[in-house]
């Protein structure tokens, strides 16, 4: 799993307690003075002892560290961590009030109340917090899921520890149980859908974002280098118990996963820092989108609706990261029957592979070529890129059919969100026939990712869209 991900939660966490503080503070002052008066607004009295509060705060928090064993932690556990933290806070506060003799100017009632209520407050907000993590959070589309290759010796040792652990961002969408043929069978509620014959093809078209394997050490008949190196080239992220040895794959590093220890692979690795920015960019660049999409929909909706009466958005299911399913928003730029024509113009298909592509497209409507020409079909992508569908830039989400035809090192090309635009976008995208090239353009960007490049094919593409480069 990606760094961002595995700490976004002691950001969020921190977040949450922030706003405890910050709800303590006005219910505080409600009950203290009667309402927010002059002193709350005044940075030189309450409104400066905020602000030295959250700071403290901040420090404290990860000075102290209350995340990291934050969902094992029961009631109980969770109230008494929540009353040191606090302790702590008003110990520091006082020190720093006591040096500064700033303690004549606040009422000692006043803070007695801030901190008893921010104990309460703190306590039932992390506790809601904690629940949306695991009941919901863990559950959704957006959680990572993860396949275990065990033996059935192991596979019940394994799911205990697990679920033990009670991580947060893990769920196990299926079992590989490679000693045994359980195919079809469920084991602690979780099915197992492979064994070794068929882990490969199962993989291929399931929901896959990493893939957790512990086997006996002595269990050789699997060539783990091999299977690494197969999930890797599809863009799976592959964690190995660490009590195997002896790999050559580079790409790798040393970290915990649920009480093991456990060697990650991945094809590619991001730094929290950098998901986090290119998220930040992504809903700025989406927001802009959205309002000139809103615009745009004014002119255009009554020019589709006249040419060809009927919805004025095309949606289509696409694949996204790691085979995830989404639906995807254009402009309608052909006739209602589109789909349904497509079967007797395959053989017309000018494109080498899994995609279909034809010159003077006949289902395309004269408002269509148009959007088409200008690229103006694509702006409600942007409502995609808001949703966390897709990304400003990315690779090209495929559609289902063309992703079940697709061969295992294909998924590799899936391993980042699907984007607006991309590397392919931007080198001519339609001069290109050859499906083979789309994928080497799409691993070239995801294998030499970085911000700089973002915006190097964003700036491409104002100059694709203008000059109308490549489409048709």
């Amino acid at each position: 799993m990606d760094l961002m991900k595995r700490n976004l939660p002691n950001q969020y966490l921190l977040l949450v307690d922030l706003i405890s503080i910050l709800i303590s503070f006005f219910i505080t002052t409600w009950i203290r003075y009667g309402g927010i008066t002059k002193d709350w607004l005044n940075l030189s009295i309450y409104g400066g002892a905020f602000i030295l509060v959250t700071l403290l705060y901040i420090v404290i928090y990860y000075l102290y560290d209350t995340y990291s064993r934050l969902f094992k932690r029961g009631f109980l556990d969770e109230i008494i961590t929540v009353f040191k933290i606090n302790i702590i806070l008003a110990a520091t506060l006082t020190g720093v009030m006591y040096f500064f003799q700033g303690g004549t100017y606040y009422s000692r009632i006043f803070f007695l109340c801030f901190f008893l209520l921010n104990i309460l407050i703190t306590y039932i907000f992390r506790q809601y917090f904690k629940l949306l993590l695991l009941g919901v959070y863990k559950k959704s589309n957006s959680s990572y899921k993860i396949m275990i290759i065990t033996t059935s010796d192991q596979v019940k040792n394994v799911l205990t520890r697990i679920h033990n652990e009670n991580e947060w961002e893990y769920q196990i969408t299926y079992l590989t149980i490679l000693d045994q043929d359980l195919v079809g069978r469920k084991i602690e509620g979780i099915d197992v859908r492979s064994d070794a014959e068929n882990m490969f093809e199962v993989a291929k078209t399931e929901v896959l974002d990493g893939i957790f394997i512990h086997i006996p050490y002595d269990m050789l008949d699997l060539n783990l280098e091999d299977t690494v190196l197969k999930f890797q080239n599809m863009g799976i992220t592959v964690d190995l118990s660490i009590n195997t040895f002896g790999l050559k794959i580079h790409e790798k590093v040393v970290r915990e996963m649920s009480g093991y220890h456990v060697l990650t692979f991945s094809s590619q690795f991001f730094t929290e820092s950098q998901m986090l920015l290119k998220r930040m960019i992504d809903i700025i660049g989406g927001l802009i989108g959205c309002i000139i999409t809103l615009c745009l929909t004014m002119i255009i909706a009554p020019a589709i609706w006249l040419e060809s009466p009927g919805p004025i958005f095309f949606t289509q299911i696409r694949i996204g990261k790691n085979g995830r399913r989404f639906k995807i928003y254009k402009f309608r730029s052909m006739y209602m029957d589109a789909e349904q024509r497509k079967a007797e113009l395959m053989e017309h298909n000018e494109m080498d592979g899994f995609m279909f592509k034809m010159k003077n497209d006949p289902r395309v409507t004269k408002v269509g070529k148009f959007l088409r020409k200008t690229s103006l079909d694509e702006f409600p992508q942007f409502f995609n890129v808001i949703k966390g569908d897709m990304s400003l830039v990315g690779t090209r989400p495929p559609t289902e059919s063309e992703f079940i035809q697709y061969e295992s090192r294909h998924k590799r090309r899936l391993a980042l969100k699907g984007g607006v635009t991309g590397l392919w976008q931007v080198s001519g995208r339609n001069d290109i026939n050859n499906f083979e090239d789309v994928v080497k353009m799409d691993l070239e960007y995801i294998d030499n990712w970085s911000l700089k490049m973002d915006f190097k094919i964003l700036f491409k593409t104002i100059g694709v869209v203008l000059f109308w480069k490549g489409s048709r």
